[in-house]
C-alpha cells in the first residue's frame, strides 16, 4: 500500500504543477470548505488521509461527510468538513483531488462561491472527465481498489 500512497503523492505534485499557471492565488478564506456539503473522494485518497490523521473520531466524521450524510460537526453548521480549522485545512498537504481543483475549475460555470478569487477566471467544465489528469487518478485509484479486493474464489 505504501507504494500506492507514494504514487498518489507524485500524482498530486504533477497536478499542482498543472494547476499552478493559473496566475491566481487562493484567498485562503476557507469558504469553499465551510460551505461544502459533500465531496467525492477515492478510497486511495481516504487511505492517504488516514495515514496522516491520528484521530478516529475525525475520520468517522469525514467518512460521513464524504458519503454525503448530514452530520453535525462539533456543533457547527451541518455538512462542514471536519478537517476545517478556522479558515485553514488541517490536512492541506494530503487534501483530495476535488479540493485541489476547486477554484481552478468551475462546474457548469456556477459552482464557485461569490467571494472566490477564481470566480470569473476558472475553466468551466461539464463532466469530471474534462478535469486535468482525472483519468490518471481514476486509473491509479482503480489499481488500488483492485489490489485491496480479495481474489474471486473459483
Amino acid at each position: 500500500m505504501d507504494s500506492k500512497l507514494h504514487e498518489l503523492a507524485e500524482f498530486y505534485e504533477k497536478l499542482d504543477q498543472v494547476l499552478q499557471p493559473s496566475k491566481r492565488v487562493c484567498g485562503a478564506c476557507g469558504e469553499c470548505c465551510i460551505k461544502a456539503s459533500m465531496l467525492k473522494i477515492f478510497p486511495l485518497e481516504l487511505e492517504n488521509i488516514k495515514s496522516h490523521v491520528n484521530n478516529e473520531r475525525s475520520m468517522k466524521k469525514f467518512l460521513d461527510f464524504v458519503n454525503n450524510k448530514i452530520v453535525r460537526i462539533w456543533g457547527m453548521v451541518e455538512g462542514e468538513c471536519p478537517f476545517q480549522t478556522g479558515v485553514l485545512c488541517s490536512i492541506y498537504p494530503v487534501r483530495p483531488y476535488f479540493c485541489r481543483v476547486y477554484g481552478h475549475y468551475d462546474y457548469q460555470g456556477k459552482n464557485l462561491l461569490d467571494g472566490c478569487v477564481y470566480k470569473g477566471h476558472a475553466t468551466i467544465y461539464y463532466s469530471r472527465e474534462e478535469l486535468p489528469l482525472y483519468h490518471e487518478l481514476v486509473d491509479l485509484a482503480g489499481s488500488f481498489s483492485e489490489q485491496k479486493e480479495p481474489a474471486a474464489v473459483k
